[in-house]
């Protein structure tokens, strides 16, 4: 009988990227699918825009000969990688030979682009897993524009569900992040056990989901713990603590109030969770809701499909509107639109979902109508920030107040200190990281990968064990 072995095609010293298989006799895991924020190429995103984009239809054969993801052939869809051949995509790779299945399983831990990019050129006939709400996230991202679709069979897990593929079993674990529906796995194949904890933080609006993730890890005694590094830095010690995302809401409820224009809320539209707080919130203020109509699309469609975690939100009952000047004939429209005009004469009435490829309409909604006051520009964990010299032109140009309403999506490097403490796991890996060398493991021995590495678990074990006697 083989065992069980690790291939690490991404994340590796890298922010982002995470591309890991496990693998044991016929069947493999890949977790996560997406591209390190520091390669050639990012792929394009609708909420901002990027320098250096693949080029349309060309994606998949740029993604692979540029090395920026797994080079097994298998997992890509074959129409869009266009007859390229194993031998160019392994030129990349130095012609390294990596193990084969025959049937590699992919898991995707949540929804932002750099844990699942090349979700849509998977192969027809890959098994994709994710959470419930991940699924409803991807659907809405797609009706919005903001990603491309799937031809892959993606099966969406209820939390703590344990699929079960026969060398190996892998418990789907939800967990805390800005992207809802985010979630770990633990992978037990009857000799070792590994937990992945995907992107995660305690700062979030569920830490308690953080602490049953330790509880689960101590039950099963992990034998190696792959988890994020994204805040270390050179110098641990040094990086700020974050607000809570209680505090963040009532900052928000608060600036509401303050607001004597047009309030526009820049926020991603992968954290559903603070979106519908946000909403009702805001409507709780007597404020009307509009939004940029790709935005309003991610919004309709994942609700329409399911998000367990805004079941009964109050937020889920309240009118939204679409700003006209959005529509875009690619976009079914699912909510009445409202007019530039008339946000512009009533601005101190509205608060305005915005995406920042929308910054122009600043021009007409601050100089039509009659004056108002101030109007107020809030940016909340969205990629494009508010000292961004676009936006600060904007802000200034029309005197409006900026504010950041921001805590993240990653832990602290004490919160990633504390985990693995509690986990206590014979060793520990951090990925998703360009310093994981400062991580503080609590005296657990690390283990530091190379990219394009596959290694035996009990190698890892072992190589760990020799580093503390020597």
């Amino acid at each position: 009988m083989s065992e069980g072995q690790l291939t690490f095609f991404g994340g590796v010293a890298k922010s982002g990227g995470v591309q890991v298989m496990y693998g044991k006799e016929k069947q493999a895991l890949l977790f996560d699918f997406g591209v390190e924020h520091s390669s050639l190429l990012f792929p394009t995103q609708v909420t901002l825009y990027e320098p250096v984009n693949a080029t349309p239809g060309r994606e998949l054969r740029q993604f692979l000969l540029g090395g920026m993801t797994a080079p097994l052939l298998e997992l890509y869809d074959p129409d869009q990688r266009k007859g390229l051949d194993e031998a160019s995509v392994l030129r990349a790779w130095g012609g390294t030979e990596f193990p084969r299945y025959e049937q590699i399983h992919l898991y995707i831990g949540h929804m932002h682009t750099d844990h699942m990019a090349l979700l849509p050129f998977a192969h027809p006939d890959l098994p994709v897993y994710m959470s419930h709400d991940s699924h409803a996230l991807f659907r809405g991202m797609v009706a919005g524009g903001h990603s491309l679709d799937t031809k892959a069979r993606i099966t969406a897990c209820d939390d703590l569900r344990v699929l079960d593929f026969g060398d190996f079993t892998v418990q789907i674990v939800e967990m805390d992040h800005n992207a809802t529906g985010a979630s770990g796995i633990i992978i037990d194949d009857g000799t070792h056990r590994i937990a992945y904890t995907g992107d995660w933080r305690r700062q979030g609006k569920h830490p308690d989901r953080i602490d049953r993730f330790i509880e689960l890890c101590r039950s099963k005694q992990i034998d190696v713990l792959i988890t994020e590094g994204t805040r270390l830095t050179a110098d641990p010690s040094s990086v700020p603590y974050q607000m809570t995302e209680e505090t963040l809401l009532s900052r928000f409820n608060d600036l509401i109030g303050e607001a004597e224009g047009l309030l526009y809320l820049q926020v991603s539209p992968r954290d559903l969770e603070r979106m519908a707080d946000m909403i009702a919130i805001a409507a709780g203020e007597g404020k009307k809701l509009v939004m940029d109509a790709s935005l309003a699309a991610v919004w309709d469609a994942a609700n329409r499909e399911g998000v367990r975690r805004l079941n009964g939100h109050p937020a889920l009952d309240i009118p939204i509107r679409i700003l006209d000047a959005t529509v875009t004939p690619d976009l079914a429209v699912p909510y009445e639109t409202v007019s530039l005009e008339e946000v512009a004469e009533h601005k101190s009435e509205y608060v305005y979902f915005f995406k920042f490829p929308s910054l122009a309409l600043l021009i007409e909604l601050e100089t039509l109508g009659d004056a108002q006051g101030r109007s107020m520009f809030i940016q909340s964990d969205y990629s494009v920030k508010i000292d961004s010299p676009a936006i600060s032109k904007f802000l200034n140009a029309f005197g409006i107040a900026g504010h950041s309403l921001s805590n993240g999506g990653h832990a602290h490097p004490e919160a990633l200190a504390d985990l693995i403490e509690r986990i206590a796991p014979k060793t520990v890996i951090t990925l998703h990281s360009k310093f994981p060398e400062s991580q503080n493991t609590k005296g657990i021995p690390a283990y530091f990968p190379t990219k394009g590495e596959t290694v035996p678990v009990s190698s890892i074990l072992n190589s760990v064990v020799s580093s503390v006697k020597g």
